[in-house]
């Protein structure tokens, strides 16, 4: 290009025809590349070279030789433009036909609609999805392949692709040429083609995976039915540790309900009452680290049902089983378990216990009772003198001696009492007995005791209260206790007891009343318990331990009878008991 243009400054006529000439193939000989018709180009060079024969024969034969090697370097340009073009051009109609390729078998069906459902364009997959040549389907409604129960599914789908311009995707069911029913998804969007709007569609068969779904679903609801016929709670959780499901025991046992349980955080069930720190533990620190943990104890004292002890059983399934991970976590209460066992304990302690104190009670009845005896007697035989006069300090010596003795045997007497009731080694024997009699006998054995405080004994009797069914010497170990007590309380003037007998319907009521000191009306409660006295402490005045009406009342409750007071504070008392004439005794 150099050469013609230093010739064309030479020549201003060569310019300007090279000028013309250079411009022709800017705008013909592309042509030529393209497929313009080769004798049009001829004609129209012939013309303009007939306009120009003078001027070229001015040109020198050295600036022709230079126009003629620019011409040719030009169309050497030329002709490797083309070539460009037509690798181009081939390159093109290859990647149209990989696309080509692509669409037609593509794994979906690829379809375009019109606004009435009109098939415009399909792929060869989309086709053979309904079992039907494609040139046939073309301008046909696809509503023919559409199942009775799905076409207002189609017609609504493609309505809102054309309404709102968005994706829409849509489930239902196609039917092909065969009459097989398939599930299909469409998935769609509306586009602009030429002055025209089309719905693009990708239509997927997801009838195995529907299947697939369907079996799960009957999975899960036969698992749910072994879930629920499963006695104790059981909850099934998430990787995120919240409720999938759980079972009626679960509910009913911690009183919550499913719109409270399901989807929540297990810790935030029930206002969060299930936020337990070894719950956490368990969950979060031990299961991720182990596939499953069983009877791990939990003990938590829930807001609305109280204190209850867990056995947590956890499971972790992996994700290759049923496709993502969940938690088993079976409950176990054993709340009243745990209290049988403490009671188990305890038992075995009383046992121990019993055991214990029935020894004590044969050392005490023994080592006790037989030198206490001992001493009494000879206290007796000193106090009768038949070894010798005693001077006034040692009969106040012998006199003491024998009070104290006698004193001491009753606490031990008393104590073995007691002792023998808690023990259940009391043995009742029921026989008939006659209630004046009894009365009587402990008459004799306390008159000289109630003379010593100058108390009057009196005696009521029912005609028609003549006797019942007891046993012989609990009855009178319960008149001896209540007489004897009636008179340690007497007043320093002395006063009365009056013993009454009296009918009433099955039972019998034996009151002993006195006119002693009373008991305050805030102290009554306290009466009838061991080692309680309502004078205890220091500057008390009366002897004894308390366990005289204790011993009673037991006596009292293994007759099936019951016993109470009625007293008015420096008055006097009525102890009153009823037991069961025909003898019935409580187990």
């Amino acid at each position: 290009m150099l050469s013609l243009n230093i010739n064309m400054k030479k020549n201003p006529k060569l310019a300007e025809s090279s000028t013309e000439k250079s411009q022709t193939p800017d705008e013909d000989f592309p042509i030529v590349g393209i497929g313009a018709s080769a004798g049009g180009l001829r004609k129209r060079a012939e013309d303009a070279l007939q306009g120009k024969t003078e001027e070229q024969q001015e040109l020198s034969i050295r600036d022709a030789r230079s126009l003629i090697h620019e011409l040719q370097l030009h169309q050497i340009e030329l002709e490797m433009q083309n070539e460009e073009l037509r690798r181009a051009q081939k390159e093109l109609e290859e990647s149209r036909d990989r696309y080509s390729d692509l669409y037609d078998f593509a794994p979906v069906g690829y379809f375009s609609f019109d606004k009435n459902g009109l098939i415009i364009e399909v792929n060869l997959t989309g086709a053979k999805k309904l079992g039907v040549e494609r040139n046939f389907l073309i301008k046909k409604p696809f509503s023919l392949f559409i199942s009775p129960g799905s076409k207002d599914v189609f017609y609504l789908h493609l309505r809102q692709v054309f309404r709102t311009g968005v994706r829409q995707t849509c489930n239902l069911k196609v039917v092909d040429k065969k009459g097989v029913q398939l599930d299909v998804q469409l998935e769609s969007l509306s586009v602009q083609v030429g002055n025209s709007v089309h719905c693009r569609t990708a239509m997927s068969n997801i009838t195995e995976s529907k299947l697939a779904e369907e079996v799960a679903q009957e999975a899960r609801i036969y698992a749910e039915s072994i879930i629920e016929t499963v006695r104790e709670p059981l909850v099934v959780l998430d990787e995120d540790l919240k409720v999938i499901s759980a079972n009626h025991s679960f509910y009913s046992t911690f009183e919550v309900t499913p719109d409270e349980t399901v989807g929540n955080l297990i810790y935030n069930i029930g206002n969060r009452q299930w936020d337990i720190p070894a719950l956490r533990t368990l969950l979060e620190e031990i299961l991720p680290n182990k596939t499953q943990f069983n009877d791990y104890e939990v003990s938590h004292k829930f807001q609305t049902i109280g204190q209850k002890i867990m056995l947590l059983n956890a499971r972790q399934i992996s994700q290759e089983v049923i496709g993502t991970p969940i938690i088993l976590l079976a409950i176990e209460d054993i709340t009243e378990r745990k209290k049988l066992e403490l009671l188990h304990l305890e038992n075995e302690r009383l046992i121990t216990a019993a055991k214990a104190r029935s020894e004590f009670l044969t050392i005490m009845n023994h080592e006790l009772r037989t030198p206490l005896t001992s001493v009494i007697g000879y206290s007796i035989i000193l106090e009768g003198k038949t070894q010798g006069e005693l001077n006034e300090k040692q009969g106040f010596f012998v006199d003491n001696i024998l009070k104290s003795s006698k004193h001491l045997l009753d606490l031990i007497n008393n104590f073995l009492g007691l002792a023998k009731t808690e023990a259940g080694k009391q043995e009742m024997i029921f026989e008939e007995i006659s209630v004046p009699d009894a009365i009587n006998e402990i008459f004799e054995l306390i008159k000289e005791n109630a003379i010593g405080h100058d108390i009057i004994l009196r005696k009521e009797f029912d005609p028609e209260m003549l006797s019942i069914q007891a046993d012989r010497m609990a009855l009178k170990q319960m008149l001896f206790n209540m007489l004897s007590n009636a008179i340690k309380f007497s007043k320093k003037e002395g006063g009365i007891i009056t013993v009454s007998t009296k009918r009433e319907n099955d039972m019998v009521k034996i009151s002993v009343a006195d006119t002693g000191i009373g008991i305050k009306e805030e102290d009554i409660p306290r009466l009838f318990q061991k080692f309680e006295q309502l004078d205890s402490g220091i500057s008390r005045k009366y002897d004894g331990t308390g366990l005289g009406l204790a011993i009673t009342k037991q006596l009292v409750d293994m007759h099936g009878g019951k016993i109470w007071v009625e007293s008015k504070y420096g008055e006097g008392s009525n102890f009153i008991f009823l037991l069961p004439i025909g003898g019935k005794k409580i187990e």
